[in-house]
């Protein structure tokens, strides 16, 4: 168990000798030892004892804040990384505006080939003009990554990429109840929209906990550009992964029906809100639909479960887990920063 997900109400989080306890109302609901949690995810309402935060900071087990709806809160973070050294490469790299260029070049190039892939594998079964239309033009805007005389150029190239790519996704959902006409954010406003936001949310923490663990700063980036409190590099490095890991994913469960609009509710309908302090800011208009408890578990475990699927992975030439994969990524990334490689996207095969 790589992560440990809490996200029953009014659980509380405790620990018991070398192990990670929650318990609810005084029943025991889950026990794990340390050693098997890399990540703990508390969402909502979840309160967590002064032992086990200085036992989960002595462990150095990432903890992440998620309000009930997946919105990033923070998380816990022992001593930073006494890598000095790692750190002043990276910025001193950087600030070279021809490597920061050749960078992001990367991070869509590696995007946009992930895009054309998967939409490739699904139009073999869907057979849509949209859909081929939309595999050609991602491929005219892929040849065009490389010339890309500056950042703002290639941020250009990257969204109208990202606009056909959302364009066709709609046409790959096989269950009627679900429609998908384009991406919307903040908040998302259909099922669809819900389970990407959520995903993408998932998708950061777990890249972001191994740019902490390597001692990189997760607040300098190539691609996006620095900003107070966003994790630029994080952002970075999941580009390439969105398509693999979450789009894959949605389309999975809502095709096989795993998830159905019975997993999910308008906030007027709801039977009961989560407590406050937790979303009192919102209205209906802020989150026309959400994920109920139940959509919120399965869609959970469809994204772990999708992060454990093993895949060739070129660069070391083995059957890795797409965490594994995740990880390897920003190890390689350590080391192009040092010049002792070069970094190349994890792109998936056809």
């Amino acid at each position: 168990m790589a992560c440990l997900y809490v996200i029953e109400q009014g659980a509380e989080v405790t620990k018991q000798g070398n192990r990670i306890i929650v318990r609810k109302f005084g029943t025991e609901l889950q026990s794990v030892p340390a050693f098997k949690v890399e990540q703990l995810i508390l969402m909502g309402n979840i309160q967590i004892t002064s032992q086990a935060i200085k036992f989960l900071l002595t462990e150095g087990i990432d903890t992440v804040f998620l309000t009930i709806n997946g919105k990033y809160r923070g998380r816990l973070v022992s001593s930073f990384s006494k890598n000095i050294d790692l750190r002043r490469k990276q910025f001193k790299k950087l600030e070279e505006a021809a490597f920061v260029l050749d960078l992001a070049k990367k991070f869509v190039w590696g995007k946009l080939a992930n895009y054309r892939v998967l939409l490739r594998r699904y139009q073999k079964e869907v057979q849509k003009e949209a859909v081929e239309k939309a595999i050609h033009s991602l491929r005219r805007l892929i040849e065009k990554v490389a010339d890309a005389p500056d950042l703002d150029s290639l941020r250009g190239i990257e969204g109208s990429g990202s606009a056909i790519y959302f364009s066709a996704l709609g046409q790959l959902f096989k269950n009627p109840e679900f429609r998908f006409e384009k991406r919307t954010r903040r908040p998302p406003r259909d099922p669809v929209n819900v389970l990407l936001s959520f995903g993408y949310t998932l998708l950061g923490n777990t890249i972001q906990s191994y740019i902490d663990l390597s001692g990189l700063d997760p607040y300098l980036g190539a691609l996006h550009s620095p900003d107070y409190g966003r994790p630029s590099l994080a952002l970075d490095l999941m580009e390439e992964f969105r398509p693999i890991l979450v789009d894959t994913a949605v389309l999975r469960v809502v095709n096989t029906k795993a998830i159905t609009m019975k997993d999910f509710y308008v906030p007027e309908d709801a039977p009961s809100l989560p407590e406050e302090g937790e979303i009192e800011d919102l209205t209906p208009e802020d989150y026309p639909i959400l994920l109920t408890y139940e959509g919120t578990k399965k869609w959970i475990t469809m994204y772990e479960k999708r992060l454990q699927e093993l895949t060739f992975y070129p660069i070391t030439e083995q059957r890795l887990s797409y965490r594994q994969i995740c990880e390897q990524q920003v190890r390689l990334l350590i080391r192009h920063l040092k010049e002792e490689d070069i970094y190349q996207p994890f792109v998936l095969r056809m």
